[in-house]
Order: C-alpha cells, then sequence, then structure tokens
C-alpha cells in the first residue's frame, strides 16, 4: 500500500491526523522510505505538519488555509506529545458566545512552555499553567474531535490571570461581559474553593462588580471575607504600580493601576 492510500483510508473513516510511526508500522516500510513519500504529498499540499513527525490530512476546502482549523486537530496533537491541555482564553470563550470579536489565535492552556505552531493560515499560542488538572473543563464535539475547552468560570479566571495574552484588559472586560451570563454561581463557588491564590478573585470579583454581575462578585466576596488576611493587589499585572497616584479599592483590597471599559 502507497502512503496516498493509507491517509485516504484514515481520511474516509474521519481520522485527519496521523504520525511518521503510525505510517510506518501500517506500511511496513522505512523510515526512510515514508519520509520521501511524506514530502512528495507534502508539496500537493494534502498533508502538512504543524509538529515534528505527526501530520496533518487537509481535505481540499482546507487547502487554501495550509491546515485544517486548530480545533479539529489540537487533542490529538496534545495526545501525541502526551500532554495535559484545555482551550484557554479567548478561544475558550467563543465556544460559550463571549468571543465578541472571532479570536485571531488558537489559545492552548498546558502545563509547560512551548513556541506558539504556526501552520499555514492557523496560529496556534500555548501559556503555561503547571495547575491545570485543578481546573473545571468541558467537552465540545467538533466534526474530527473532542475539544476539552475551559469551563466558563475557569475562562472567567484565565482571564484575569492572563489579561496581556487576552489582549488587554479592555478585551477582558467585554468577555467577561458577555460570559457572565454562563457562569454558574455553583461552580463558581467550586472553582474559588479548588483554585489556590487569592489575587485573581479579587481581580474577577472587582471586575465583575464594576460590570454589573453583582450576583457572581457576592459569590467572591463572602469567599475573601472568611479569609484571615487579603494583601492589596494590582488590578493590572501588565502595568506598573505608582504608590502615590493609583487610588485603592478598600472593599476588594485592589491597587486600581489602569481603567477598563466593555465594548458592550
Amino acid at each position: 500500500m502507497k502512503l496516498s492510500e493509507y491517509i485516504e483510508n484514515l481520511a474516509a473513516r474521519g481520522q485527519c491526523t496521523f504520525t511518521v510511526d503510525n505510517a510506518q508500522k501500517a506500511l511496513g516500510k522505512s523510515r526512510a522510505a515514508i519520509i520521501l513519500s511524506i514530502e512528495h504529498l507534502r508539496q500537493q499540499q494534502k498533508i502538512v505538519s504543524p509538529a515534528r513527525g505527526f501530520y496533518l490530512i487537509v481535505s481540499p476546502e482546507y487547502r487554501i488555509y495550509g491546515a485544517l482549523p486548530a480545533e479539529y486537530f489540537i487533542p490529538y496533537l496534545m495526545e501525541y506529545w502526551r500532554e495535559k491541555y484545555y482551550v484557554c482564553l479567548a478561544s475558550a470563550a467563543s465556544y460559550y458566545g463571549a468571543a465578541h470579536q472571532q479570536p485571531q489565535t488558537f489559545q492552548v492552556m498546558i502545563q509547560k512552555y512551548r513556541k506558539p505552531i504556526i501552520c499555514g493560515k492557523v496560529r496556534i499560542d500555548f501559556i503555561a499553567n503547571k495547575h491545570l488538572n485543578h481546573f473545571p473543563v468541558q467537552k465540545f464535539t467538533t466534526q474530527r474531535s473532542e475539544l476539552l475547552v475551559a469551563s466558563p468560570e475557569t475562562t472567567a479566571m484565565d482571564l484575569v490571570n492572563y489579561p496581556k495574552q487576552a489582549g488587554g484588559l479592555n478585551r477582558v472586560a467585554t468577555i467577561l461581559d458577555e460570559l457572565q451570563e454562563t457562569i454558574k454561581e455553583n461552580e463558581l463557588l467550586k472553582l474559588l474553593n479548588i483554585a489556590p491564590h487569592l489575587y485573581w478573585k479579587q481581580r474577577l470579583g472587582y471586575m465583575l462588580e464594576n460590570l454589573g454581575a453583582h450576583h457572581l462578585a457576592k459569590i467572591i466576596l463572602k469567599h475573601l471575607q472568611k479569609i484571615k488576611r487579603v494583601n492589596y493587589v494590582s488590578l493590572d499585572i501588565s502595568q506598573p504600580v505608582d504608590a502615590q497616584d493609583n487610588a485603592r479599592n478598600e472593599h476588594w483590597k485592589i491597587i486600581e493601576n489602569n481603567t477598563f471599559e466593555s465594548d458592550l
């Protein structure tokens, strides 16, 4: 069997990825022969490689983009890398109708740093968090995969933890403004109880209150009031703090070193 026949058979079964090792095992050919056949198919734009040894079978309708949509292959790439993951930030918010604008990159939370992937017109950015296993996710079924996506509550937490990667504080506010409708009070309370650190809880509560989501802000405030000591934290970790010029919000123990406004 030729490699071209092998990938056609995979595609006929709904599979959109393969590895060199998979192909070598299935075809019983040398690695050098597989690589040579792969190069021939790459020139025809029938397959592309977002990572060493890992290939996408690009159906004709996606060849103009030079890759498949990231949501189709991310679960298989994470399995290949043996990485825990979930889709995060604006990319996660889009699954709950809260991205406002279509994210230009596909954002994925993993446990350790990796460089971005650029494959054709598809870009994937990785954000590192070694604690990601603790946080709730939801499964979404795409045309080619089952995708793990941060829950609305986890997404809200990540947005205030990574404002720069989310596009700035105004973008965070806009997404939170839309996302608040899908955040469940009981799930938010569960996350507050299992997630470490206080600073994100202070920032999220402050922002939600200012966005009018008082019912959610109250849940966070009650949680914080049980803590013996809550230190002041800056609202925007990407901006400097001026001890003299920055106002302080005693309610949330927030140093107001930036302002924000929702686009909604």
